[in-house]
Parts: C-alpha cells; structure tokens; sequence
C-alpha cells in the first residue's frame, strides 16, 4: 500500500487496462458538450434501506455517492442501478455506495447502468479512507452488455464500495489546512460553486512580489480521481523541503485550484457541475458556469502584472496520456514541453510517454490558457487503474523537470 503524506489516504497497487485513446475535445464526446448553458439534472437520492427485507442495507448518506436503485434478484443477489446526473454525457460511470449484513454472508450485486457502461474497477474500504481494488476472482466485467458483477463479503459493519477512492471537497479542504501549516503557501477561498461550496487556491512561492506564474488546476471532472492524486502529488513535490524546490520558490509562483468542480465530486456525478455542464467545455468563447468564471476572473487578476510560463489541468482517462498543444503554436517560453517531457522521460526510463498533440479546435482550459497566456499547456491525463506508486512517480518527475527547466531560464 501506499501512503499519501499529507492527509490519511491508502492505496494498494492497481493494474493499468489501456484502452484505444480518446481524442482530446469534441470527438471524444457526447452530442451538445459544447452547449455549455445550464441543464437540468437529478441529484443522488440519499437513503439507507434494508433492500426487500433480505437483511441487507445498501446506503448512499455520504458525500460522493452514486447508486439510483437497488433490487434483490435472488436470496444473496441484488441488482443496482446507476444514472448519470443528466444525459447524453460522457461514459465515466461513477457508483459509490456502503452495504452491510445483518449477519456476515457473501453476496453478488450486478452494476447496471442508463446512458453509459461500466468503466472502473472497484475499489473497497471498511473505513471510506482506506482502499484496495477488488479481488480480481470476485469481479468480473461484462463488456457486451456493459453491465458488471461482484462478489462482496458483507458484515454488519458497513463496505464501501467505488468506483475510485473517495476524495471529496472535505479531503481537500483538509488537503490544503495541512498545505498551508507551511509559510510559504497561502490558502485562500476565491469564491463558491453553484452548490455554494468553496472552491479554494493555493499560492505557493518563497517571493513576496512574484512575477512569474505556473497555473495548475484539477477535477474538473468528478470520478477522474487519479488525476487528483497526481495533481496533490504534483503540488507536494514543488512545496517540498528540498534544494530544488525552495530555489524554484524563491523566483516563482504557483497558484493552483486543486478541486474546480466540489460540486461534481461530492454529489458523485459521472461529469457535470450542478449546471448539468461538462466544465472543460466552458472555456474560450463560453465562460456560462460559475466555477469556470471563477478560475479565469482569479488568474487574469493575480497575474495582471507577471508573467505566465506553464500551465498544467490534471484529469484521467482509459490510460496515462499528455495532450499537448500543437508544435506549430509558439509558446512563450519555446521549446518548453519537449523538453519537459523529456525530462519526465530521463527520470523513469521504463515509462512510456503518450503525447498528443492538438491545435486549438475544442473549448477546453488548455486551449484557453494558450490563447490567453502564450505559456506552454498540457492536459495530464491520468490512466484509470494506473499504478498508484507509478502515478506518484511520474508527477513528482512532472514538477522536478519543471522546476528545473524553469530555473534554467
């Protein structure tokens, strides 16, 4: 297992399982993503119920919760349901849910899903902080019918069972109290969501007047958990207590938004904010949520008077994939990502880079961080069941290779 050192996450090593690659914007998704105005959506209903009278509860009273239905098909085998906040919407197929027994028995429950298909492997916790991937003889995934089955050991005390490890706007708030015990990073709250939860920055530099900024935001997209951790991982490594960190601290300046879309993550929607919008297709010409006004009105004003040298938005996807701009577009620094990705390369040997450039065609933040800023922009995109030690490694190799490219300026 595997231990984040800030605040008290486990996790055990998990396989990757590539998929063919998405291409970046509007390709990669459903019909009307780019209509960014609001969009009815259904909340999670929050219950805890004894499902007909088996002696077995299944509840959703937690923050990140996804399980719209729930029938016993059998003596010890249950059938739920799981629906999108709002539809047509990208198939990242978010379930989270807590079950226990009366009695200890072993039951089955097949996943089932409306407008999408099964995508995560599960995760399971007796305690909602600590998590290890379900046994791979008591899982088993149905492709055709996108539908799939688990064989859970239940007891009276309650099984979390989800799609990825739960972190929430609570984790995060406690993420960054834990950050910012240090001097040289300042928390602030720069404003709140639809659902009037606070979304909160941390600047990060040892220089009272910087002038020169790297932009970091994640989760835009609730259940890309993975791009969380990396992104936390990210962060940890530039405020570490390290020669390398403290001289990069000393010149420059990292605001970084680490959760954009609380509303998203703590309702355990599969995409959208409470607007029922996909938020990374509410930039350029869009800006109709308010997260997203947010994150742009807050970066123009902090920036005003400096300079923004990169940019980076953590996600996931099916695999560990770098969607990078484009050669032809001139960055300001030049050259900055190959470079960058080289740097990555040279740390981890046995890591495969996955770059894919695109022009500037989707409303997404990497596009409008070049279009607005000239910095090199990357979208980091996370694999789904990527090795949780190798995650780690490749983002503190992510921000050891910036930091010192940057200095070398």
């Amino acid at each position: 297992m595997h231990r984040l050192p800030i605040f008290l996450i486990l996790f055990v090593a998990l396989t990757a399982c590539p998929s063919p690659a998405p291409e970046e914007g509007l390709s990669y998704d459903p019909p009307g993503s780019t209509d960014t105005d609001d969009k009815r959506i259904t909340l999670q209903e929050r219950y805890t119920r004894d499902v007909g009278g088996t002696g077995v509860t299944f509840s959703t009273e937690f923050e990140g919760a996804r399980l719209n239905a729930v029938e016993a098909v059998g003596e010890n085998a249950f059938r739920a349901t799981i629906r999108p906040e709002n539809a047509p919407v990208n198939n990242s197929a978010w379930y989270a849910f807590k079950v226990s027994a009366e009695a200890p028995r072993t039951i089955t429950v097949e996943l089932t899903y409306e407008d999408g298909d099964h995508r995560y492997i599960p995760k399971l916790s007796r305690d909602g902080a600590t998590w290890a991937p379900i046994n791979a003889s008591a899982f088993a995934h149905d492709t055709t019918n996108g539908t799939a089955r688990l064989t859970l050991d239940v007891t009276p005390e309650p099984l979390w069972v989800a799609g990825q490890e739960l972190i929430t706007s609570r984790t995060i708030q406690a993420w960054s109290d834990s950050m910012a015990t240090r001097p040289l990073v300042t928390q602030e709250i720069i404003g709140t969501s639809r659902g009037e939860r606070p979304i909160r920055m941390l600047t990060i530099t040892e220089d009272e007047s910087p002038s020169e900024y790297v932009l970091v935001i994640a989760r835009q997209h609730p259940p890309e958990v993975p791009g969380q951790l990396a992104a936390l991982t990210f962060l940890e490594a530039v405020n570490a207590d390290t020669e390398l960190a403290r001289a990069f601290r000393q010149r420059y300046a990292v605001l970084a938004i680490p959760m954009v879309n609380p509303d998203g993550a703590d309702e355990g929607h599969w995409r959208h904010n409470l607007g029922g919008v996909d938020l990374n297709r509410d930039w350029g010409d869009n800006f109709n949520q308010k997260e997203t006004q947010l994150v742009r009105d807050t970066f123009l004003q902090r920036t005003e008077d400096g300079q923004v040298v990169f940019t980076l938005d953590f996600h996931s996807t099916q695999y560990d994939v770098f969607y990078t701009l484009d050669r032809d577009l001139q960055t300001v620094p030049p050259g900055f990502t190959d470079d960058w990705l080289s740097a990555i390369q040279a740390a981890l040997p046995d890591y495969e880079i996955v770059d894919e450039p695109y022009g500037l065609g989707s409303p997404v933040s990497k596009n409008w961080f070049y279009e607005t800023f000239q910095a090199p922009s990357v979208t980091y995109e996370v694999g789904d069941e990527q090795d949780r030690g190798l995650l780690r490694d490749v983002s503190e190799a992510a921000a050891e290779g910036m930091m010192q490219l940057l200095l070398a300026l």
